[in-house]
């Protein structure tokens, strides 16, 4: 671990945390029967026979959002079937309270998201309200026009329902990635939301402008025109308007009270009113923050903090229609800034998990799974009192989507920094979504994803897309023995940038044999595949290296998930699209050229060519050695 001092929005210097660095050389492979995630530097692990482990509920529709009741029940959002569930703590049981009609859900970022409930809900007091945001569909199916909104809901304690939907705030900007969505009720009285960039200049969307540096003019807030609030935290009165305290930003006061983000789904309030802040890093550099009015914390332009290090802000938004995203070096047309470029008046982060040198094998461990970066998807502060979690005293959670994780970043006395690297606890092989604690302390709860990939956990693979206890809620109690659910025990999380992404060989699960063993893959495993080869033949082989490889983004079916759909996918038609795809990534997929050979390349573009009713014939191997 290393220190940088700095000053933080123009005060005195401070010390602050760097999570990697140069110590990024000096990696190990865990070479245990429980692989281990990867990370730069080692995270040590909690002890977890502190805790007794059990599923709560199961079948939920990708729980996003959970809050503890009044009413001493689990209220939580489930981000694809819009339903608001509240959830027994003790024996799972579950209750719908409310199912959206208009919400509109996509693979990973559109849905219902983030809910706040009033603190004075079922306190007879005439404000039991819930608030929630979630993404519409103002387009076509064929055509979506997405965007986010805030909608107030009474609860009817006699119907135990959520009743007189009132919209507070509409026309937020959201697309198909990177929406945030948090919802907080701050200790102000106010409402506190959280919007991502929308992956806007990057992968899929690399030609959309990012808009997370741009702030709306005096006309734009007059007309309630909203779309610069990407990459943005708003603070909103509880009617939706804006607060008369909130900060002016370039001569204009909006709702939006820091900007600069890239995917800020973690925020949370500690006990003195600070708020804390957890955001996705692109491939390195998730950011723990400290959020003050008016703060700009620097995405696109930097990641983490100014150093140079691992990433440059390459503005392909800027650059013609059609420009190769692949292209190296990157063309000419394309403006690419360092991050010592920027001269804007950045908050440094609190920490950064993990800042790495430039010449980390970013994408070629096990793809983005393996990059230097765990994906953080909430964030909360934790006291344990008299009675609690000793260990975690005065510390925030973050519970990771790529690691299965609960990490736990110990603060500095008066709460303003990380106190050293954090630990990893209740490590399981899931998506952790988001986590709560019961009154007392004792009891955590963390809901997780029902789909996507993962660090695997047990085996020799590092990443996967078989989640243990996919769309549950996970109850771990400190104090107590017994049960299990596949909790890690005893490992340090590191590993080595020479990680294999996965066997050298590939077992046929039909056989039992090497792929290439047997009639049937004599043939097409002898020499170059071409357009006369047996179709079948190819495909068999590679249907067992598209399970290794791709069905964790994919999915076994094709069906999508964190990768595109393939099943019915008409762009597979395009043989030289296929390669290339393969062979140089595309969007958020990674390249796998230089892990695959142009046999694996071919045999596995030749069965996603004809499965699930594609029938579009051979990947040739000329046409994959062209694409190289």
């Amino acid at each position: 671990m290393a220190t940088r001092h700095t000053g933080r929005g123009g005060g005195a210097p401070i010390a602050k945390v760097l999570m990697g660095g140069a110590v990024a050389a000096a990696l190990m492979l865990s070479t245990s029967m429980v692989a281990a995630q990867v990370t730069p530097v080692e995270i040590e692990s909690g002890d977890n026979s502190l805790f007794s482990s059990r599923v709560l509920t199961t079948g939920l529709d990708n729980p996003w959002a959970m809050r503890w009741g009044p009413d001493d029940m689990i209220w939580l959002t489930e981000r694809t079937s819009g339903e608001i569930t509240r959830v027994d703590p003790t024996t799972g049981a579950q209750q719908l309270l409310l199912t959206l009609e208009d919400v509109y859900t996509g693979p990973q970022h559109e849905g219902l998201l983030g809910m706040a409930l009033h603190p004075e809900l079922l306190e007879d007091t005439g404000n039991d309200y819930v608030y929630i945001g979630y993404t519409i569909n103002n387009g076509t199916a064929e055509d979506p026009d997405p965007s986010a909104q805030i909608v107030r809901y009474t609860y009817d304690a006699d119907l135990q329902q959520l009743v007189e939907p009132e919209i507070i705030i509409e026309g937020l900007p959201a697309w198909n990635d990177h929406n945030a969505g948090r919802v907080v009720f701050g200790p102000d009285d106010k409402l506190y939301y959280s919007i991502g960039e929308q992956g806007a200049n990057f992968g899929r969307n690399y030609q959309r402008p990012n808009l997370a540096q741009v702030l709306p003019t005096q006309e734009e807030v007059d007309s309630e025109d909203w779309h610069t609030y990407s990459g943005k935290i708003l603070r909103l009165e509880l009617d939706g308007s804006i607060p008369e305290d909130n900060p002016e930003i370039d001569g204009v006061k909006s709702h939006i009270l820091s900007y600069g983000h890239r995917n800020p789904q973690g925020i949370g309030f500690g006990p003195d009113g600070t708020l804390y802040e957890a955001e996705h890093g692109p491939a390195t550099d998730d950011e723990f923050n400290i959020i003050q009015p008016g703060g700009n914390y620097g995405w696109p332009n930097v990641a983490g903090f100014i150093d140079d290090q691992a990433y440059f802000y390459a503005n392909w938004s800027e650059g013609p229609e059609g420009v190769d995203r692949n292209a190296r070096p990157i063309p000419d047309t394309v403006p690419v800034f360092e991050e010592s470029d920027f001269d804007g008046d950045m908050i440094d982060p609190i920490a950064t998990y993990f800042t790495v040198e430039d010449d980390y094998p970013i994408g070629e461990i096990c793809g983005y799974i393996c990059d230097p970066t765990f994906a953080p998807s909430s964030i909360l502060y934790y006291d344990a009192g008299e009675d609690g979690i000793a260990e975690w005293d005065n510390s925030v959670l973050i519970p990771t989507l790529k690691h299965g994780t609960l990490y736990v970043q110990h603060l500095t006395e008066d709460g303003q920094d990380a106190d050293g690297l954090p630990e990893a606890w209740l490590s399981t092989q899931n998506r952790y979504r988001d986590v709560i604690v019961s009154p007392d302390g004792k009891t955590v709860f963390i809901a997780t994803d029902a789909f996507g990939s993962a660090a695997q956990k047990f085996g020799e693979g590092l990443n996967t897309s078989v989640l243990h206890n996919p769309g549950s809620i996970l109850m771990f109690t400190y104090g107590e023995e017994g049960g299990g659910i596949g909790v890690v025990e005893g490992n340090d999380f590191d590993a080595s940038p020479q990680a294999e992404a996965g066997p050298e060989e590939f077992e046929d699960p039909n056989t039992g044999k090497d792929a290439a063993e047997g009639e049937a893959g004599d043939e097409a495993a002898a020499g170059a595949v071409t357009s006369d080869s047996d179709v079948t033949e190819v495909a068999n082989l590679g249907a067992p290296k598209f399970a290794a490889n791709c069905a964790m983004c994919h999915g076994a079916g094709g069906q999508g998930g964190a990768g595109a759909v393939l099943a019915g996918n008409e762009s597979l038609a395009d043989a030289s699209f296929v390669a290339n795809t393969l062979i140089h990534g595309f969007g958020y997929m990674p390249a796998f050229g230089n892990r695959l050979s142009d046999e694996d390349i071919v045999q596995i573009g030749t069965y996603i060519r004809n499965s699930w009713g594609n029938d579009f014939g051979i990947l040739t191997t000329e046409e994959v050695e062209a694409a190289r």
